[in-house]
């Protein structure tokens, strides 16, 4: 299985090197420098998603032919997930595709993701909810829709910074596979360790030299790959709280809700893009002092020096995720607590207490 894993890294990793150099030469797929969230001094290929798409579907076949994955289930993945990626290439290429048509096609992955897979939320551990969802199963795929058509939108808003997004996806899938390898549920490790592959050869571009970018293609892929792969883990084995997927999903899921309301509570948008995120206020507030060093490009080393704050924060999801994924009341509290210790941070960095 782990033979997948190295090839997966390694096709993304030559792909991301085409498509850097297409870039310098060809201008294909280019990120422009202006514009709120732009932090980097040149422009910067956008289309590391392709090569992780690259690698995650030979990746996908090497593990069908090992027999890790059947035909079905290589199959109908590979139809689910078609909308997003086909939403982030033309956003990736043609850029300003209306967030509607953006959010439409995460929906409809996510609906063919609950039809072909199963992909259902049969329990939340708590009563009487799961009472509910037994009677009524129509509010489990309800759930799982919102949930996994929310996902991609979740990565695509924490992905600001080199390293931050793509490190974040990295810990949540190690995770994912830990308690895969734990229940014994082969397909869900071998999807998992496919996805950790292409991430390993997407950062050694993305971090910290910002060469090549997800863009809109990586994040929707990462973000629909983990929240399905949560959601069947949970399905498939009764052993696993259903908390787990909300633990290990913490970061970027709290980081979409907190973002959606502060937007609402300040009458903007809720996709208006700002700069007000938890990761901003870092960049602004935590790495101020490497201003005052020799580097030959300061802001270069702020946008590296920024991510492994945020990975810091999304340990603390992963972490307990990892330590009690069956013990749902523990994940309750975890929970509880995450929240907690994010909202205090949020509000003693834009109070410029830290």
């Amino acid at each position: 299985m782990l033979h997948a894993t190295a090839l997966s890294a390694l096709l993304c990793w030559l792909g991301c090197a085409v498509l850097i150099v297409l870039g310098r030469r060809r201008h294909f797929g280019m990120d422009e420098t202006h514009g709120v969230q732009k932090w980097h001094k040149h422009p910067t290929p956008r289309t590391g998603g392709f090569a992780m798409t690259l690698g995650i579907a030979v990746a996908m076949l090497w593990l069908l032919h090992l027999t890790y994955l059947t035909q079905q289930t290589t199959a109908f993945t590979a139809i689910a997930v078609a909308p997003v990626l086909l939403a982030g290439m033309i956003e990736d290429l043609r850029r300003h595709v209306a967030p509607i048509w953006r959010a439409l096609a995460t929906v409809l992955a996510a609906a063919l993701a609950v039809w072909l897979l199963g992909a259902s939320v049969h329990r939340l551990g708590l009563w009487p909810l799961d009472l509910w969802l037994q009677a009524w199963p129509v509010l489990g795929w309800i759930i799982a829709l919102v949930a996994i058509g929310a996902l991609p939108h979740a990565v695509n808003m924490i992905d600001g910074y080199n390293g931050l997004a793509g490190m974040v996806s990295f810990m949540i899938f190690g995770a994912i596979g830990y308690v895969a390898f734990k229940v014994s549920d082969v397909q869900i490790m071998a999807l998992s360790l496919a996805a950790i592959g292409a991430l390993l050869g997407f950062l050694f571009w993305n971090w910290p030299r910002g060469q090549i970018f997800l863009g809109d293609t990586g994040a929707y892929l990462l973000g629909f790959w983990m929240a399905l792969l949560s959601v069947l883990l949970v399905a498939h084995n009764p052993i696993v709280s259903p908390w787990f997927a909300l633990m290990v999903l913490a970061y970027p899921v709290l980081e979409l809700l907190y973002s959606l309301w502060r937007r609402k509570l300040r009458q903007r948008a809720g996709t208006a893009p700002d700069t007000l995120h938890l990761h901003h206020l870092v960049y602004w507030r935590l790495t101020r002092l490497l201003d005052h060093d020799d580097h030959p490009d300061p802001k270069l080393r702020r946008n590296a020096a920024t991510s492994p704050y945020l990975w810091a924060v999304a340990a603390f999801s992963v972490g307990p995720a990892m330590l009690w994924w069956g013990n749902t009341p523990m994940l309750m509290l975890c929970c509880v607590g995450f929240v907690t210790l994010y909202l205090l941070a949020y509000r003693l960095l834009v109070q410029r207490r830290i």
